[in-house]
């Protein structure tokens, strides 16, 4: 009995400071300011589960097109491209209306028609996608 309580309290005494040590280094690992996400809002919505295929709507409220990818340039969202039909059609984000009700998305392109649409041209892309 004394040699399992001897070997317990070894084991006690070697385990205490390896806790202490990684409580010591968890404070010492001090986490940039303003850096990350602790989780979703109700006001955000994830790009690949409520952007991307989205239907974008007119002022009705009727389907005009779907999100096939969007446009960024640095940091900053500056627009999506939208997939009408065969073809595709980029569109300045500030001629868009975005809108997250209890975590739905709504997109409305108020000066959207279908024959704006079919008279713009197809998007340019300026260089392939790199995977």
């Amino acid at each position: 009995m004394n040699k399992l309580a001897l070997a317990l309290a070894a084991g006690l005494a070697l385990t205490v400071p390896a806790f202490a040590q990684k409580a010591e280094e968890a404070k010492k690992t001090a986490l940039p300011a303003n850096t990350f996400f602790k989780g979703q809002t109700s006001a955000q919505v994830l790009g690949k589960e409520s952007l991307l295929g989205a239907p974008v709507l007119d002022k009705d409220g009727k389907t005009l097109a779907k999100v096939e990818d969007i446009i960024l340039s640095g940091s900053q969202l500056e627009g999506l491209i939208l997939s009408v039909g065969d073809k595709k059609v980029g569109v300045r984000i500030g001629a868009l209306t975005l809108t997250t009700t209890e975590g739905k998305l709504k997109i409305v392109m108020q000066a959207g028609t279908p024959e704006i649409l079919a008279a713009v041209g197809a998007y340019q892309r300026g260089h392939t996608a790199k995977k």
